[in-house]
């Protein structure tokens, strides 16, 4: 009888064993670009939690804008990880490498986003431009470090 009771209490270790494997192999623990895409990963180490990010890039030769917010109107937390996919066809991008420059916004406190990306000067803070030769297919991580009254800083890690 006790034999088994181990051989079951055995079997069920090895198959939540075996589950938790496939599961990690099955759900990824970060989105993985397609061929197709990039990803930044806009990583807040702010003091503060912040209203909305906005980020104005350019691709190659095309200027784009764009930004993130919460839908319930809530802040970012000062220490969330913004994922931004972006592909080719958004891009206007024939090449799998171009250069890319990216300008982040940060605005202090949480306004309705609009699609002109224009927000009271007193609560929009700028990081000075990052530039880089970017790959589809791959993931690029900014941390954004500062506060409301020092103002913000993006590095490219």
């Amino acid at each position: 009888m006790k034999k088994k009771i181990i051989g079951i209490i055995a079997a069920i270790v090895v198959v939540l064993g075996l589950g938790l494997v496939v599961y990690n192999q099955v759900i990824p623990k970060e989105y993985v670009p397609a061929d197709d895409e990039i990803v930044l990963h806009l990583q807040l180490d702010t003091e503060e939690d912040v209203g909305l990010l906005v980020y104005d890039y350019r691709a190659d030769s095309h200027e784009y804008s764009g930004g993130m917010s919460n839908a319930d109107g809530s802040l970012i937390k000062h220490d969330s990880d913004v994922i931004v996919v972006w592909n080719k066809e958004e891009l206007n991008s024939l090449s799998d490498t171009f250069e890319l420059s990216i300008q982040l916004r940060i605005i202090t406190e949480y306004v309705a986003p609009n699609y002109e990306n224009v927000y009271p000067d007193n609560i929009t803070k700028y990081t000075e431009p990052i530039s880089w030769e970017a790959h589809f297919g791959e993931s690029y991580f900014i941390t954004i470090t500062g506060n409301k009254t020092s103002g913000y800083k993006a590095v490219l890690n």
